[in-house]
């Protein structure tokens, strides 16, 4: 990944939403604000460091928030959420995040009001490309 405080987003706009009926993602950021670590036990390095993860669903406004326990494995970095996890892949400018495991996991967080979730048999939220975005838009969904 590139240095600073790179926050990586992808909007789905309407078109792509009606296109994709399956998909119930509408917008999806990885944060690696290399300043936060929510387990105060270890320093951030290659070998564990922490990301946020932040995702609005077609279903409301609210945007979901879970940090990702990482560590960097050749050219990816594999995260998990507790049970689920996946990869990260770098892509130039870009980064490809797949949900790993079975075609049955879901990824979940919490959200001010309720939790929400995606992924899941038959979901076609499981691969997500993600150019690097606006910083304002992480810091907002993912306050720290």
């Amino acid at each position: 990944m590139d240095g600073g405080r790179p926050c990586y987003l992808r909007v789905y706009d309407e078109a792509h939403l009606r296109s994709h009926p399956r998909q119930t993602v509408r917008r999806i950021f990885i944060d690696f604000d290399v300043n936060v670590r929510f387990d105060e036990t270890r320093k951030n390095g290659p070998d564990n460091f922490e990301a946020g993860i932040g995702f609005m669903l077609k279903r409301s406004p609210e945007w979901y928030g879970q940090a990702l326990s990482c560590m960097t494995v050749g050219n990816r970095i594999n995260w998990y959420i507790e049970a689920d996890g996946g990869s990260l892949t770098p892509l130039g400018k870009s980064v490809r995040l797949e949900i790993a495991g079975s075609t049955a996991a879901v990824i979940a967080a919490e959200g001010e009001k309720d939790f929400g979730s995606f992924g899941g048999r038959g979901s076609d939220d499981r691969v997500f490309i993600r150019q690097r975005g606006d910083r304002a838009i992480c810091d907002k969904a993912f306050p720290q």
